[in-house]
């Protein structure tokens, strides 16, 4: 079984209010992302800070045991709630990923701990699979405070995704655009609203929103 882990706790400092909570398609934001995800997977665990509020949702909720640990301590928790072995992992302001690149970063995780993309010179470590045997660095690296996913990827089998064969799935790495500023949020909104089929609440084709 694959899972998919949706992270929803940070701090959301630049957009100045909670990404998650941001209206999407006329729903909060990481409702928007929970819907579209379903189609592609058994189980969807949406992980929060503790105390924070979420809106009721098709998915698991839990809260990271420690808040704002960054992405390792939101990855970490998120796969020890996993049923699976394997988890997709992705951010609550990822409106616009890719169905395609998903399902490739997917079936590349067979002989692989970790499956990451690289875009533009830089890993994507919130748009990238996760096997649960990673657990034990992850603890390691909260221990000793390294919170960026980076670190992992040296010391467990890693398959790169670069960035030639990302575009055979999102030619325009739309997958890679996150919302960290109210001006993000206002080109997202722009971005959807323009690619949405005329007449319909629905998003364009091969494009989770």
């Amino acid at each position: 079984m694959n899972t998919a882990l949706v992270l929803a706790g940070g701090r959301s400092s630049r957009m100045g209010r909670p990404k998650a909570l941001l209206p999407f398609g006329g729903e909060p934001l990481v409702l928007h992302i929970v819907r579209a995800l379903h189609p592609l997977f058994a189980e969807i665990v949406v992980v929060g800070a503790p105390g924070q509020d979420l809106p009721p949702m098709p998915a698991r909720l839990i809260s990271d045991a420690v808040a704002y640990q960054g992405p390792v301590g939101g990855i970490y928790y998120g796969l020890k709630a996993a049923g699976g072995e394997t988890a997709f992992v992705t951010s609550c302001d990822s409106a616009f990923l890719s169905t395609g690149l998903v399902s490739h970063l997917l079936a590349e995780s067979a002989d692989y701990d970790v499956v990451v993309p690289r875009w533009q010179g830089r890993f994507q470590p919130l748009l990238a699979v996760y096997r649960r045997n990673v657990l034990p660095l992850l603890e390691a690296q909260l221990a000793e405070g390294q919170l960026r996913p980076v670190y992992l990827f040296d010391k467990v089998r890693t398959r790169i995704v670069e960035e030639d064969e990302v575009r055979r799935f999102d030619p325009e790495g739309a997958s890679f655009f996150n919302m960290n500023t109210p001006e993000d949020y206002t080109t997202a909104l722009e971005r959807w609203t323009a690619q949405r089929p005329r007449g319909t609440g629905r998003p364009a084709p091969d494009e989770l929103e």
